[in-house]
């Protein structure tokens, strides 16, 4: 408690002193950020798809046809940048799971003090307005007044006791709602629930900035791919949420008052096989799977993409061991990033290099599968480069302070938050993106 308290009081500093040259005036009291995994653009520009109230927003309000993720384009290093406007080598969220060199599987980057640059929550408690985040990744031990933190509740056995130790003591008593333990291993539950509780937190305590994080989308498109049967009937379920919190929001009075956010992190691509560079690594006589202290390189995957970190860190030698062994024995099925490449991508700080799935490939992190793998028929990933159009997501704005009928042929994930701050008011204090002036009255 004493490190995340410690950094709270840092981050409250940055803010401040970006106060000191006068905050920008706000042009909408309230801001909602909804974050919908594995939104892609096409789910409210193209008709086909069931979503009326999204449709609705970008009529009303602003869109952009396309929005670039990070490099891994992966769920928490994008909602890290989201948060703070800056890439993975900034905030320090450079995959899900972080790398740890004396296991195979890290744990999750799930707490407020794995942020290495101010998000947007502290910016608004600085500037004294009151918040809320529901299973918005990374907000472990967050100083925010109404949370629940976003853990991998659907992995553990018994995730109550967690769950509720996760959550703003007294909150669910409040809204007068009751979680149930079936709901952590069925998304479309899991997604209903975290919309009435957000609702429940608009009607109940109307904070300045509320975020919140859905993810049904996201599951299915693993499961079946971009366009599995599951997909449409997702969004659809989706859709229906937004269209509850802007009735929570109506309800509350704040309807005219609040500008209304909905991004998401990454798209999504069909895999057919899996490429495993351990395998690669462990012919080269670098053991790719790490044991504690009996290793020299290792790929650390992230679905289309991958790091590889050697030992000792910036070994010369092993670098070009490891790179000339990969690159030879890349086949088509992946491609090698420099570090300086990383470096202009703002991705995976302390990695030696970086790797890209090719199209129909990932990249996984065993070492006893052989060199490759078929995948699960149907099965969708995300990781690659943000350059690759089927990993661009969406945004649309509306409410106070949108234009209405502004479109963006492209934003970045980096200009949510200076926008959403703009929104609010607040300053911001140095960061990647910028306001997307184009859409603010």
């Amino acid at each position: 408690m004493r490190r995340v308290a410690l950094v709270t009081l840092a981050l409250v500093a940055l803010v401040a002193c970006a106060t000191a040259g006068g905050a920008p005036a706000p042009v909408a009291r309230h801001v909602v950020l909804l974050s919908i995994d594995g939104l892609r653009p096409e789910f409210y520009l193209d008709p086909s798809f069931a979503a009326p109230a999204l449709r609705a927003m970008a009529a009303e309000g602003a869109h952009a046809r396309a929005v670039e993720s990070v490099f891994p384009s992966l769920t928490y290093p994008s909602h890290a940048t989201i948060a703070t406007g800056v890439r993975p080598a900034r905030h320090a969220i450079a995959f899900n799971l972080r790398f740890e060199e004396d296991r195979p599987r890290g744990r999750w980057f799930e707490e407020a003090s794995d942020l290495r640059a101010p998000p947007l929550w502290a910016w608004a408690r600085g500037a004294g307005l009151t918040t809320a985040a529901v299973s918005w990744p990374s907000t472990l031990g967050a100083p925010i007044d109404w949370l629940i933190a976003e853990r991998d509740f659907y992995l553990r056995p018994h995730p109550m006791p967690d769950f509720l130790a996760a959550t703003t003591p007294g909150l669910f008593e409040r809204l007068g709602l009751t979680p149930e333990a079936t709901m952590f291993r069925d998304p479309a539950r899991w997604d209903a629930f975290l919309t009435a509780v957000a609702a429940g937190i608009i009607r109940e305590h109307a904070p300045r900035l509320l975020l919140l994080h859905l993810i049904e989308t996201d599951v299915v498109q693993h499961q079946g791919g971009r366009d599995g049967a599951a997909v449409r009937p997702a969004l659809a379920r989706i859709d229906t949420h937004v269209a509850t919190l802007r009735a929570a929001l109506a309800a509350a009075g704040l309807a005219g008052r609040t500008a209304f956010i909905v991004t998401g992190d990454h798209g999504f691509q069909d895999v057919d096989a899996y490429v495993y560079p351990n395998h690669v690594l462990a012919r080269e006589g670098l053991r790719g799977c790490p044991q504690a202290g009996d290793w020299r390189a290792t790929a650390h995957a992230a679905g289309g993409g991958g790091a590889v970190f050697v030992a000792p860190a910036g070994d010369a030698v092993t670098i070009a061991r490891a790179e000339a062994a990969l690159r030879r024995e890349a086949h088509g099925r992946y491609a090698v990033l420099t570090r300086a490449e990383l470096d202009a991508l703002g991705a995976m700080p302390g990695a030696a290099l970086g790797l890209e799935a090719l199209p129909g490939w990932a990249i996984g992190s065993s070492c006893d599968r052989g060199a490759t793998e078929p995948s699960r028929v149907g099965r969708g990933t995300h990781g690659f480069l943000p350059s690759r159009p089927s990993m661009a997501t969406g945004l649309i704005a509306a409410g106070a302070g949108v234009r209405k009928g502004a479109v963006l042929d492209r934003a970045r994930l980096v200009d949510v938050a200076p926008t959403a701050a703009r929104l609010l008011g607040i300053p911001a204090p140095p960061v990647e993106g910028r306001v997307l002036t184009e859409i603010l009255e």
